[in-house]
C-alpha cells in the first residue's frame, strides 16, 4: 500500500481566507452599554425640551393675566399719586395765600402806624401855632426835633417850626428874613467834635421868610463813625442871633 502526500492548492484557497479579530465578551458588553447611555441621554434631552415648550405655551395666558393685573395696579397707584399731588398743591397754594395776606396786613399796619405818627406830628404842629404864654414877641423856635434818617443811617433828619408874633401871631406883621444855622455836637473816635452847618463850600440851609410861621423838614449828612449827642438850631438876621433851641436824638 502506497501513501501519497497531500499538498494544498494555492490557487483555490488563497482567495477565501480572512483574518478576523476576536473581542472578549466584556468589551462587547461595555460598548453596548455606552450606546444605550447615549440613546437615553438624547431621549431625556428631547423630552425635557418638549416639556419646557409645553409649559411655555400653557403658561402664556397666565403671564398675560399677570401683566394686566400689574398694569391695573400701576394705574391705581398713579391715580393715587396724582390725587396726593393735587392735595399738596392745594395746601401749598393756601399757604402762599396766607403768607400774602399776612404780608399785606403787615404793610397796612406799617402804613397805619406811619399815618398815626404823621397825625401826631400834625397835631403837635397845630398846637405849636397856638399863641404861647409869656413874652414871646418877635421870632422864636416853637418846635425842634432831630432823629436818624430811616432810609440812611448816615443822615440826621430834623423838623423845625418857627413862629413870629407870640400872642400876636395872627395879626398883621412884617415878613422876617433870616438865615438858618445848625451846630452839631458829636463823638468821633472817642473825641468830641463840633460840626457847624452850613460849612464853607457845602451849600446853604433852607432860607427863612416868616410872616406868621414856617415849617422846615430836611436832613444833613453825618461823618462816618460819628455819634450825635445834640443839635442846636440858630436863627440869624444880618449876622445877629435872634433865636436858638437845642434838641437831642
Amino acid at each position: 500500500m502506497k501513501y501519497r502526500v497531500l499538498r494544498p492548492r494555492r490557487g483555490s484557497l488563497s482567495g477565501s481566507l480572512a483574518v478576523r479579530s476576536h473581542l472578549p465578551w466584556p468589551l462587547r458588553v461595555l460598548g453596548a452599554a455606552a450606546v444605550l447611555v447615549v440613546v437615553l441621554v438624547v431621549v431625556v434631552v428631547a423630552a425635557r425640551w418638549a416639556y419646557d415648550a409645553g409649559r411655555r405655551l400653557a403658561g402664556a395666558p397666565d403671564m398675560t393675566a399677570e401683566n394686566k393685573a400689574l398694569r391695573e395696579q400701576a394705574a391705581v397707584m398713579t391715580a393715587q399719586h396724582e390725587r396726593l399731588q393735587a392735595v399738596a398743591n392745594t395746601a401749598e397754594a393756601q399757604l402762599q395765600m396766607a403768607r400774602s395776606a399776612q404780608e399785606a396786613l403787615a404793610g397796612q399796619l406799617k402804613t397805619a402806624e406811619g399815618e398815626v405818627a404823621q397825625l401826631k406830628e400834625d397835631l403837635a404842629f397845630f398846637e405849636g401855632l397856638l399863641p404861647a404864654s409869656g413874652n414871646t414877641s418877635g421870632i422864636h423856635v416853637r418846635s425842634f426835633r432831630v432823629g436818624l434818617d430811616e432810609a440812611d443811617p448816615l443822615k440826621m433828619h430834623y423838623r423845625l417850626l418857627i413862629m413870629q408874633g407870640g400872642s400876636k401871631a395872627f395879626s398883621s406883621l412884617p415878613e422876617f428874613r433870616g438865615e438858618l444855622q445848625l451846630v452839631v455836637s458829636l463823638m468821633r473816635d472817642g473825641k468830641p467834635v463840633t460840626l457847624s452847618l452850613p460849612e464853607n463850600g457845602t451849600g446853604s440851609l433852607p432860607g427863612l421868610r416868616v410872616t406868621h410861621y414856617q415849617r422846615i423838614e430836611s436832613a444833613f449828612a453825618l461823618p462816618a463813625g460819628a455819634t450825635v449827642r445834640a443839635v442846636t438850631v440858630r436863627i440869624l438876621q444880618n449876622g445877629q442871633l435872634r433865636a436858638t433851641q437845642t434838641a437831642m436824638p
